[in-house]
């Protein structure tokens, strides 16, 4: 009986990480779409005025104009951040967790996401301190930099360069904490698909990877607009096909809850 309540459990939290994932990801091709006609107005205008001269009307109008955008840009970006962080930490890692005491071949792929996400959000949070703590007793300092002396002046360069370089730092190890998780959710995919042979989550986990290494690609100049909308799809569609694979394992759970037992050691 605590198997199927941890299975049912961790398949309600798999869909609710999905929807909220989902919701993220929506905001985010949003916010996408949005900044483009303001960054192409800017530098349409930029190109007809000469760069030696200072801003004209025109640029300001234009600026001005879709100065409004950046505000809704802000929120939805913050909106996307906070629900993919609900996503992952409040959806996602409870329900390795969870799906781990219905399987235990689930554990190590629990274990993964459960280390590598949180070490990353902790790692974040450390390099943010890193800078706030490097930055601010230099703020005060930066009106007077032009008039300070020269080894006052360098003093402080050098401080920020190492406070810049040491959150830097941080981030790359934040990085490779985060491609732990990922790893680990590519396996918890794979493995879902084997235990409850749907092959949607397989199918999820493959355009979760394609996603991934069309990411690549985006360092190429000219596929940069269209990569930036190819990768969310991918993760939209995965996340759609998660979503409704975790609907048929639960509705499977409902109708015949023995055969979610767990199956004999072979």
């Amino acid at each position: 009986m605590a198997e199927q309540e941890a299975y049912r459990r961790g398949f309600k939290l798999l869909k609710g990480y999905s929807e909220l994932s989902l919701a993220s990801q929506i905001l985010g091709i949003i916010s996408l779409i949005l900044i483009f006609p303001m960054l192409f107005a800017i530098f349409t205008q930029l190109g007809r005025e000469p760069w030696s001269s200072p801003p004209e009307p025109g640029l300001r109008q234009h600026f001005m104009n879709f100065a409004w955008l950046l505000v809704v840009e802000v929120l939805l970006i913050l909106a996307s951040i906070i629900l993919s962080l609900i996503a992952i930490y409040g959806r996602l890692v409870p329900a390795g967790e969870t799906l781990a005491k219905w399987r235990s071949t689930f554990s190590s792929s629990a274990k993964l996401m459960k280390y590598g996400y949180w070490s990353f959000l902790g790692l974040i949070i450390l390099a943010i301190i890193i800078l706030v703590a490097g930055i601010a007793p230099h703020i005060g300092d930066l009106h007077g930099l032009i008039s300070s002396s020269r080894s006052e002046t360098n003093g402080m360069i050098i401080s920020l360069v190492f406070t810049f370089l040491g959150a830097a730092l941080v981030v790359i190890v934040a990085s490779i904490a985060y491609l732990v998780g990922w790893i680990g959710e590519i396996m918890f995919l794979f493995e879902l698909s084997t235990q409850t042979s749907l092959q949607g989550f397989r199918t999820a986990g493959i355009l979760y990877l394609l996603a991934f290494l069309v990411g690549f690609v985006s360092v190429i100049p000219y596929l940069i607009l269209v990569i930036s909308f190819v990768a969310p799809a991918l993760q939209i569609a995965a996340l759609i096909i998660l979503r409704e694979s975790a609907i048929k394992a639960l509705k499977e759970a409902s109708q015949a809850p023995a055969t979610n037992a767990p199956p004999a050691s072979q």
